[in-house]
């Protein structure tokens, strides 16, 4: 994953950055010692949006940590999910996909949801976290703007009541990821006890007194897995447009291409086995237990993954004559 400088147009005007994420001459005025013009550094051209989820297991064995997985096609959503933890359904429902007719409860500003349905199919040998990660092994080298778009990021989430959230830029035994307990980063959390009729997939879950317990006193719950239970969670963004691969109305900045970051973005559920390289205490069921430290050790049960490679006959490039292509057609001066 290439690192690239953010555009200048990024940032919103008189922007001040908080002394713990910034470079000591990272301010608006002085933002062009670090900070690169459109002008000068152009913004990949990217392709389609391609999206893989991870592999069943027919067996209903563990998977393997890994990045490689089934591609989907969007638009013939649910897809399966079965291994050892969980076995059920990912829907996913994007806004501008073809052939979309759910509407998000009239809610015009929501640009996807990720709906979960099925059983656990074991109890817990770790906490439940759901990440945005980037999948790449390497560790993700953090330029000053990027420390910026990130502050923007967890000022929002803490705002909206994610107050443990787990950053990692990656190395190590780390992905570089944005994660939190899974139960309370979910926005609906049904539990269909045995015999009764679950929520169908692709519908609206209303919110309901419990969730609104479960967000603001996640701790107090003491939530515990029923495996006899179905369990159906909705995962709504108003952040994130996949198909045009941008990141709009982050505190801080103005939205911005995704494409100067990563070309790829993974969505996980994971349990966590082991906490600085130790074994996590275990939860005994608990739904509500959480990790302070590094998540060395997990076993990701669910992941989604979604990338823009980049189009190398589609981007800005030099010629000997001094031009450059837009695309395969356009040809324009270099000004």
């Amino acid at each position: 994953m290439a690192n690239a400088t953010i555009s200048s147009e990024l940032l919103h005007p008189n922007t001040k950055v908080a002394p713990d994420l910034a470079s000591p001459t990272l301010e608006t005025e002085a933002s062009s010692v670090l900070v690169q013009t459109a002008s000068t550094v152009a913004a990949p051209v990217y392709g389609e949006l391609v999206a893989s989820i991870q592999k069943p297991s027919p067996e209903g064995l563990r998977v393997e940590e890994g990045f490689d997985g089934i591609h989907v096609d969007l638009e013939k959503s649910p897809f399966l999910v079965k291994n050892d933890l969980f076995d059920g359904l990912v829907h996913v429902l994007l806004r501008d996909l073809p052939g979309n007719t759910y509407d998000f409860d009239g809610d015009p500003d929501v640009l996807w949801e990720i709906q979960i349905q099925g059983k656990f199919q074991r109890q817990i040998k770790g906490p439940i976290y759901f990440a945005l990660e980037l999948p790449q092994r390497e560790k993700y080298k953090v330029t000053a703007p990027m420390r910026l778009v990130l502050k923007g990021s967890l000022s929002l989430m803490r705002a909206m009541g994610h107050k443990e959230v787990h950053v990692s830029f990656g190395g190590g035994d780390e992905l570089p990821h944005l994660s939190s307990p899974a139960f309370h980063s979910f926005d609906r959390v049904v539990v269909t006890k045995e015999g009764e009729t679950p929520p169908k997939l692709g519908e609206h879950l209303p919110r309901m007194p419990s969730d609104i317990q479960r967000r603001k006193h996640f701790s107090k719950t003491g939530l515990k897995l029923d495996l006899n239970a179905t369990y159906t969670f909705s995962v709504k963004n108003r952040r994130f447009d996949p198909l045009k691969w941008k990141v709009i109305g982050v505190p801080l900045v103005r939205s911005f291409t995704v494409s100067r970051f990563t070309e790829a973005v993974r969505l996980a559920v994971y349990e966590v086995l082991e906490e600085n390289g130790k074994p996590v205490e275990d939860p005994t069921g608990k739904l509500t237990t959480l990790v302070k430290k590094k998540h060395t050790k997990r076993n990701t049960f669910i992941w989604l993954q979604m990338s823009r490679k980049q189009d190398e006959e589609a981007t800005k490039v030099p010629s000997p004559r001094g031009r450059f292509w837009i695309g395969r057609k356009n040809r324009i001066e270099k000004t």
